[in-house]
């Protein structure tokens, strides 16, 4: 592959796949500044890789994600050296923004920390499945490969898991929601 048909290939390949690895690198960290940052760092790996790739197809991306989780423990690590609790949030002086109803957003917030205390229950096969399909905009199929699972243990996984979040929050399923 020449040089120029390679940075094409790689130029598409982040203007295809940069929103769905960013979400997923924020999901992680909640950190606008710092999934930015994972995600370059995470791009420049892959482009290390892509010489050795004939076609976009060939980056799986699997590859992506597992690497944006291992800087994210990388920075994570190095932040914990450094400092001995580091607030990983966005608004980390405590301060909402005037344009958003206070009420709402300490709903929101109450959310998330229900969703964050109920997801570290789960597994980390289930952890990842969940970030893979939701975060990472993943079908079912393709998050079960990427993880080494059949599509059906995947869907085992899912399952189990949606089942524990919900015990967990105490929401109830809704009926028109589908398998992905």
């Amino acid at each position: 592959m020449s040089t120029d048909t390679a940075e094409r290939a790689f130029t598409a390949f982040v203007r295809e796949n940069a929103t769905r690895f960013y979400a997923f690198a924020y999901s992680q960290c909640r950190n606008r500044q710092l999934a930015q940052d994972i995600l370059q760092d995470a791009f420049v790996n892959v482009w290390k890789a892509w010489p050795n790739r004939t076609d976009q197809d060939a980056v799986p991306l699997g590859y992506v994600h597992t690497t944006i989780r291992r800087l994210m423990v990388d920075r994570y690590r190095a932040l914990k050296r450094r400092v001995a609790e580091t607030p990983w949030d966005d608004e980390k002086d405590g301060q909402i923004p005037d344009t958003c109803d206070i009420a709402e957003e300490a709903t929101y917030r109450a959310m998330e920390r229900d969703l964050r205390a109920a997801m570290a229950t789960l597994e980390d096969i289930q952890q990842d499945l969940i970030h893979l399909i939701y975060f990472g905009q993943l079908s079912m199929a393709a998050a079960g490969r990427e993880l080494g699972l059949a599509e059906t243990t995947a869907r085992r996984y899912h399952e189990a898991a949606l089942s524990r979040l919900r015990e967990m929050i105490g929401h109830e399923p809704k009926e028109d929601q589908g398998g992905r």
